[in-house]
């Protein structure tokens, strides 16, 4: 199920409207840049042994590594939307997912020739067993890093500067 909102942004407001007024605006000439915005959630996760830190990493079917994450189904707020996903996509039940902190991941990529703009939202979230099962329709593979490698394994720097968040936020803290 997509989330796509369609926006446009004009010379003076930027704002959703209905595809039949984006239309009109299109044939008119009064849209600058149209765009698409989705929104999504999901769990950094990590698993603490002893002093090391291992993060969850996940390879999506398109190749690139992030974090668990998709979007929210019906009435689903966005802590129940990240839940939900990650326990789909890892098959991890029983973490303990932080419902008080969150942090915020922005990028815009192109695909179908249209520009979207991607926001997820992510809980923070610790696992005492590193035992994944991954949801093969969505996943390709599946890690548990330490930071170093978790860093250099992320494909995007976005996701890399979650991981810095997350890091920080541990480290200040804790659980």
């Amino acid at each position: 199920m997509s989330s796509f909102k369609l926006t446009f942004v004009s010379a003076r407001q930027k704002c959703p409207v209905s595809a039949a007024y984006f239309n009109y605006c299109l044939l008119f000439g009064t849209i600058t840049t149209a765009m698409l915005e989705d929104k999504s959630y999901g769990v950094a996760a990590v698993c603490e042994e002893g002093s090391r830190v291992y993060y969850l990493l996940i390879q999506h079917i398109g190749g690139h590594w992030a974090f668990p994450k998709g979007h929210a189904e019906g009435d689903e707020t966005p802590y129940q939307a990240a839940c939900r996903e990650f326990n789909e996509e890892t098959g991890i039940h029983g973490a303990h997912i932080r419902q008080d902190k969150s942090l915020i991941e922005k990028y815009s990529f192109t695909r179908d020739n249209k520009r979207i703009h991607k926001t997820v939202q992510y809980f923070i979230g610790r696992v005492s067993n590193k035992a994944v099962t991954i949801q093969q329709e969505e996943i390709k593979a599946y890690k548990w890093a330490e930071f170093a490698e978790a860093d250099a394994t992320l494909t995007f720097r976005e996701g890399k500067h979650l991981l810095r968040q997350v890091r920080q936020f541990i480290e200040t803290e804790g659980f």
